[in-house]
């Protein structure tokens, strides 16, 4: 009869030793803040395609529009519009139109948790529509400082800060493929922007082509605002306006190093593309084609990352972009000299350039769970939008001569500057894959996995597994 009794209580020790080992566990690595319902039928679909379609939108408004301000800056060039204006003044105005809004973007993601994302994307919309609108009658320069530079900022940061994020709220397994198909929303918007208001620009003037600009976005954008939802209540994420505690974490600091190359390079030829084609001898027509062809290399570029990266992993993907891209400016961008090589270049280049859009939310989410991904994702946004402000006078400033003289060799410091940010860009990018597989391995010897919902902020990974696990392999995507 106490072999019985001996039994159970062998079985209750094994059971209080589990549950032990249980909260042990979840001491080092605390549990998901949110459990996604597999179930539910808005999750990587459903209603789900409605809200990637209004971050299209969204995308074509936004960074579509920014992106036709190369077409303003060469006509600007050009034209001598503005009197006692010199390259540089544009330059810092196109800088201000990219990042200065981007740079208080944790106050407007702190905002976004108290009075909601519906009136801080109408405000957006209203500052985007206002400022084009001013800027078309701008007579002096520093009002172009105020409206197309210092207001649009604001109008783009509102409206690009709040959309993105939602995106991912509504995607798990297609999240990367649904952020990067809504980043080909901008491509889109390039084309449209790049050639359609060159045209206008040519038949009217340069301020017409800002007053089409402004209305078509204005209409366009209030459509997005209507079809988006959120799903922040359900996902219980944060928008508090600073998150010190990733800043212990090497992660961190990988991402941060990798926006910033990138960006550099970026917003240096998307700016000066068109200049330089006519650098090159050719009219400001063809240098608008060129500069749209950017554009649909990322119409096409942006998903196909987007759908590799669902397959192989963001940071892996998007490194192999950017090597890819920073070769490409080396070896093509430096020794261009006729018009099909510079289409050719600016289609390649779109399609790689911009993968950050598609790959950084996901890529955060992976790095620090969706819970934060709010709060890290404008902590990053701060450093691009400072990234944006200064990349266009650093192109300006290595231009040899004079930007609006005939030169093939004008460029060539951009391009290098360019192609060895890229280069820089996929290094970064390979060592936060080190770090991912580093700590997924971390995971796998308790047995367990990664999740997109969980907290990483007690997970210590030793700076040589970063390095040893570059190339390794492990049961998660990096």
């Amino acid at each position: 009869m106490s072999e019985p009794h001996s039994s159970n209580e062998s079985s209750s020790t094994v059971t209080q030793h589990s549950q032990e080992l249980e909260k042990d566990i979840e001491a080092v690595y605390p549990p998901p803040k949110e459990a996604i319902n597999e179930n539910d039928p808005d999750i990587d679909g459903g209603y789900a395609w409605v809200i990637l379609a209004a971050g299209v939108m969204f995308n074509f408004c936004t960074w579509g529009m920014n992106s036709g301000f190369a077409i303003y800056f060469a006509h600007y060039i050009e034209n001598d519009t503005f009197e006692g204006a010199t390259k540089i003044d544009y330059a810092y105005i196109g800088g201000i139109a990219f990042g200065v809004g981007l740079f208080f973007s944790p106050l407007v993601i702190y905002m976004r948790g108290i009075v909601g994302y519906l009136p801080i994307l109408i405000l957006g919309n209203i500052l985007q529509f206002t400022s084009l609108m001013l800027a078309s009658w701008s007579k002096k320069l520093w009002q172009l400082y105020l409206t197309q530079g210092l207001m649009q900022s604001f109008g783009l940061a509102f409206l690009s800060l709040i959309a993105t994020p939602i995106i991912g709220e509504w995607f798990k397994k297609k999240r990367v493929f649904a952020n990067g198909a809504a980043a080909a929303g901008s491509g889109l918007g390039g084309i449209v922007f790049n050639l359609g208001m060159q045209k206008v620009v040519e038949t009217r003037d340069v301020h017409w082509a800002l007053r089409a600009q402004a209305i078509i976005g204005f209409g366009i954008t209030w459509i997005a605002i209507l079809l988006v939802r959120s799903k922040a209540s359900t996902h219980k994420l944060e928008f508090n306006l600073f998150e010190f505690s990733v800043f212990k974490f090497a992660g961190v600091y990988y991402i941060i190093c990798f926006v910033l190359c990138c960006i550099f390079g970026y917003v240096i030829l998307l700016y000066t593309l068109a200049n330089w084609v006519q650098t090159l001898g050719y009219s400001s027509y063809q240098a608008s084609i060129v500069s749209a062809m950017v554009q649909v290399g990322s119409l096409f570029g942006r998903p196909c990352v987007g759908l590799l990266s669902d397959k192989f992993g963001g940071a892996t993907v998007a490194s192999i972009a950017y090597i890819v891209a920073g070769i490409f400016c080396l070896a093509m961008w430096i020794p261009a000299r006729n018009y099909a090589t510079a289409v050719i270049f600016a289609l390649i280049e779109g399609a790689l350039m911009g993968s950050v859009y598609a790959v950084i939310a996901p890529v955060i989410a992976r790095t620090f769970g969706l819970a934060k991904m709010n709060v890290v994702f404008a902590q990053v946004w701060v450093l691009m939008g400072t990234a944006g402000i200064f990349s266009p006078v650093i192109g300006a400033k290595l231009v040899k001569g004079s930007a609006a003289s005939i030169d093939p060799t004008a460029y060539q410091n951009c391009a290098i500057f360019a192609g060895i940010m890229y280069l820089a860009a996929g290094g970064f990018l390979l060592l936060l894959r080190g770090y991912l597989k580093a700590r997924d391995h971390i995971f796998e010897k308790d047995g367990l996995t990664d999740s997109d919902y969980q907290d990483y902020t007690s997970v210590r990974v030793p700076v040589i597994d970063v390095f040893t696990n570059i190339f390794a392999k492990s049961k998660e995507k990096a």
